[in-house]
């Protein structure tokens, strides 16, 4: 027994290891060691002490710009980077914080239907720069920005054409460090968002 067990490893690791840039038995796939570049955009909304008091959902426009590279017949690696403007209510309480995120990205991917469709998941980590102003009646109160660590995952569906352009949609969630998104404290929960978003991904390869 135990002599199988480096050969069987052997061949797991030479299994993960794609050489041909065409995936085999998927001829609308996109090809291995392609680059791909997306612009996103969609709704969030804040989950913040405000909104989970006054359940008052307000679905705020988001956006981000990707860059990944696919590595792996079932993964990709990359980096993300956009933002956006989110809202909170609640009697004469109101949020409004402009946030900026940016991060890296590791993307589990499915082809199916000869590669014309992949079932995407992701992972995200990061930070995110808030800049939270809070008006109480009519008195509106600014607060300075600052810089917190972000990390999340989201899973949606990728439908490819001619091999290189992509159109996607992800739900998701990001979780914060921190709990000043409105600038409320209660309790020990940190303040995150929910998305969902559409994308247009364009895929490509470097000519050597």
């Amino acid at each position: 027994m135990k002599r199988l067990i480096l050969p069987l490893l052997l061949l797991l690791c030479l299994g993960a290891v794609e050489t041909h840039a065409q995936l085999r038995g998927y001829p609308f796939a996109p090809r291995l060691r392609s680059l791909r570049i997306g612009a996103e955009a969609g709704v969030g909304v804040l989950g913040s002490d405000l909104t989970r008091e006054s359940q008052n959902y307000h679905f705020r426009p988001i956006g981000n710009l990707e860059i990944g590279y696919v590595f792996h017949r079932n993964a990709a690696i990359g980096a993300y980077g956009g933002g956006g403007v989110m809202r909170s209510t609640m009697d004469e309480f109101e949020s409004n914080t402009d946030f900026f995120q940016a991060g890296l990205l590791l993307e589990l991917r499915i082809p199916a239907l000869r590669g014309s469709v992949f079932p995407i998941f992701q992972l995200r980590g990061g930070a995110v720069n808030i800049r939270p102003d809070q008006r109480v009646g009519r008195v509106t109160y600014e607060f300075p920005a600052s810089w917190h660590a972000a990390y999340g995952g989201a899973a949606g569906v990728e439908i490819i054409s001619w091999r290189r352009l992509g159109l996607r949609a992800l739900f998701g969630v990001t979780y914060t460090t921190t709990d000043d998104w409105d600038m409320i404290t209660r309790g020990d929960d940190n303040d995150g968002y929910s998305w969902a978003t559409l994308s247009m991904q364009y895929y490509f390869v470097l000519r050597r």
